[in-house]
């Protein structure tokens, strides 16, 4: 499976991205993505609450240009920026729900990008466990996760 390599913005999540911050899905720019990936899936999970991860978000069916524009729309099927399908996160929201540490407080992101060759074929009710399992059916040939934090 071929590595794809991940950048949140130019300067990291920004308070945008925050929940209390404007709740704006960030940029997410992707190196190393081939040819032959046609779509590109995101799963997004708030790993601080130790055994209580949340997901925060679940993405797919992006076209393939290189990276994951920001400002993603709320609602299973948005048009803008790109055309896309968003699963329910924890929060039973279809829409990116970004970090809201308490001020002094780090929240870690774990950022998890899938590289497919046909769409995923997945209903938008799906929720993370559902989108990774389905991640499996051999249409998946990259994959890159990355790490960040943010502090309130």
């Amino acid at each position: 499976m071929d590595t794809i390599t991940i950048h949140v913005g130019t300067h990291g999540l920004t308070a945008s991205s925050s929940f209390p911050g404007g709740n704006i899905s960030p940029k997410i720019e992707l190196q190393g993505v081939s040819k032959e990936v046609q779509y590109i899936a995101m799963v997004v999970q708030n790993k601080s609450g130790g055994e209580n991860t949340k997901c925060i978000w679940t993405v797919w069916n992006i076209p393939s240009v290189g990276y994951i524009p920001p400002g993603y729309d709320a609602g299973p099927a948005p048009k803008f920026p790109f055309p896309a399908v968003q699963g329910l996160n924890d929060f039973g929201e279809h829409a990116w729900h970004g970090p809201s540490p308490g001020l002094g407080i780090t929240d870690r992101l774990l950022f998890q990008v899938f590289g497919r060759v046909e769409p995923l074929v997945i209903a938008a009710n799906a929720k993370m466990d559902e989108v990774i399992e389905a991640l499996r059916d051999g249409k998946t040939v990259a994959h890159g996760s990355l790490e960040v934090v943010y502090q309130g």
